[in-house]
């Protein structure tokens, strides 16, 4: 059968000069879309990405020995800490230059995956596939939030080890398959999510009917440098401190028996991308019931259907599959479904998409059939941008984006101290403090707990209320009564006039840990209010070390101590005494 013209295939009628303009129009049709957030603020998890990660706030070696063998939050990603590093040197705490990277990376990916799906499958599906992928609104929360610059970067450099694995495969050289497996670990360093690339390599292989000797032992390789990162990742997992058995909603088994709804969400967010939020809700079940009964069976016809369909699909089915497998639950994480962990799997649903398509406007032998067929798939890539451009101001800000995500997740206490931080940040304290009470109503654990407790100290100034919050936090225990959380205690005790409290409280956080920022910073306010200026020069000096501050010093000490006015006479008191001191 002859293949029907469609104004949507135009990718594979072009000229070899012309093979450019699909690149162009993908680069400046991102760009447009996302350019409004060149403008936004830092958001959510920015503040400890950024703000507070002093390890990025500068390029001595100091810093990069910090970046290079230490985890952060439980996670060893020193490619994106890196960047970050490079960010703060040029633009500080200037969103733009951050958000101009993001967004370049991002607008690197959808050409580069142009250009690699070009080489898997038609130019006029890689095109309507790619183009999809640019205009997809679930993509906004990794694109539009800064701390996501380790899935652009994850997606980056797997790109260009796909690249180099195809050309491995055409050349047969030892250079491209190393070039490949550097460019592989780098994709790793930036997010653990690409882990899964040596399964999607030996698919390739499998698709192609390309697994000889050579090609079995090149992927086994490409294997154990996988398997070997793994353990690595694991152990900085979990020896951070900051994952716990509560972690997991009940059991393992619990979060096992509720893949087929976690799936199903994904494969609904695929096509219709609604309601799109910073923080989803879904139902979880701690039984076994008919739903999810449906679901097993759903997923066991679906695997008997591909083990019998074709390669082309088979590949790009579990493409979608294989890069949700990090993030479906079989190691404990506090977040079952996210928006953004669809930005890679998404391509394979994508490419789907594309060839069925095309499949059935190639088959179809009327003119004017033909044409619905392509002004419905128009519809839906123009509803997508739609959708991505109206949506896309929520990221603005912290309060646009929690006042947003509440109308989604109103149960939830997690969304609620969010939207009250946000309020809290803004100036709002008579909304802000509500949030946060409704959130430990919800949920009184020790972090929200300790969120309140700064709360009533920083801006209500209600020490007692404050004393209680700290205090009930303490009792509960847990990973989050960390050096962080006795900083704040003793900045609470200090503040209210109990200088014995707080020295006690310093203490316990130093017995945590010695690298907490906070605790010296107090430390050396608690010295100077009792008249010891070589003990709070020392505790000064420790943190300015430790930090490698040596700019604006009154500012930095802002981040920990609400009184300008004590921060400057300290600084003052200690310069008439000494020389400032320096790292």
């Amino acid at each position: 059968m002859d293949r029907q013209p469609s104004f949507l295939g135009f990718a594979d009628r072009l000229e070899r000069w012309q093979h450019l303009i699909p690149c162009a129009l993908l680069l400046v049709l991102t760009f447009a879309l996302y350019y409004s957030s060149l403008s936004f603020d830092f958001v959510w998890d920015d503040e400890v990405y950024i703000h507070q990660n002093y390890r990025i706030q500068g390029l001595s070696l100091l810093h990069w020995s910090a970046i290079w063998s230490n985890t952060y939050l439980g996670h060893f990603a020193p490619i994106q800490h890196s960047v970050l590093a490079v960010l703060y040197h040029f633009f500080a705490l200037k969103p733009f230059g951050y958000h101009l990277a993001q967004l370049s990376i991002h607008v690197l990916c959808v050409v580069l995956l142009y250009l690699l799906l070009k080489k898997l499958v038609q130019p006029r599906v890689a095109f309507i596939a790619t183009l999809l992928f640019a205009v997809y609104p679930a993509n906004i929360e990794t694109v539009a939030w800064i701390s996501e610059t380790k899935s652009t970067l994850a997606l980056l450099f797997f790109l260009l080890s796909f690249l180099a694995f195809l050309r491995f495969r055409e050349r047969e050289h030892w250079v491209w398959g190393i070039l490949c497996g550097a460019l592989l670990l780098l994709s790793w360093l930036s997010k653990v999510s690409t882990i899964v690339a040596p399964a999607i390599f030996f698919l390739y292989d499998y698709w192609q009917g390309n697994l000889r000797k050579r090609q079995l032992k090149s992927a086994a390789a490409f294997f154990l440098l996988a398997g070997a990162f793994t353990v690595v990742h694991m152990i900085s997992f979990y020896g951070s401190g900051k994952v716990a058995e509560t972690d997991y909603f009940v059991s393992p088994s619990v979060h096992i028996l509720n893949i087929p709804s976690i799936l199903s969400f994904y494969l609904k967010m695929s096509v219709y991308p609604h309601p799109l939020s910073a923080w989803q809700m879904m139902l979880i079940s701690e039984k076994l019931n008919w739903v999810l009964a449906i679901g097993w069976l759903a997923l066991l016809v679906t695997a008997v259907l591909l083990l019998r369909a074709n390669r082309f699909l088979q590949f790009w089915a579990l493409w979608f599959f294989l890069f949700l497998l990090p993030v479906l639950g079989f190691v404990p994480f506090g977040i079952w479904v996210a928006d953004r962990y669809l930005y890679i799997p998404v391509v394979g649903a994508f490419v789907i998409l594309s060839h069925g398509f095309f499949w059935l406007a190639d088959r179809l032998t009327r003119a004017p059939s033909r044409w619905v067929l392509n002004i419905v798939f128009c519809a839906l890539i123009a509803a997508f941008a739609w959708h991505t451009v109206r949506h896309l101001p929520v990221w603005k800000d912290d309060l646009s984006l929690w006042q947003n995500a509440i109308t989604n997740c109103s149960t939830s206490a997690y969304c609620h101290v969010n939207l009250g931080l946000a309020y809290m940040r803004s100036g709002q304290t008579n909304l802000g403090v509500p949030e946060l009470i409704r959130a430990v109503e919800i949920r009184p654990a020790p972090l929200y707990l300790t969120y309140l407790g700064d709360a009533y100290t920083m801006s209500v100034k209600d020490y007692r209320q404050a004393g209680i919050a700290y205090q009930m936090a303490r009792d509960q225990g847990g990973p989050d009564i960390d050096a962080k959380f006795y900083f704040k205690l003793a900045r609470y005790h200090l503040l209210a006039g109990n200088s014995d409290a707080a020295r006690k409280a310093i203490s316990d956080g130093k017995k945590i840990s010695l690298n907490e920022p906070g605790l010296h910073v107090v430390e050396s306010i608690l010295e100077w209010k009792s008249g010891n200026l070589d003990a709070a020069r020392r505790s000064l000096t420790t943190v300015l070390t430790m930090t490698q501050r040596r700019a604006d010093l009154p500012g930095f000490l802002r981040q920990f101590w609400p009184l300008p006015i004590d921060n400057d006479k300290l600084l003052s008191d200690l310069r008439s005494s000494q020389s400032e001191p320096r790292p």
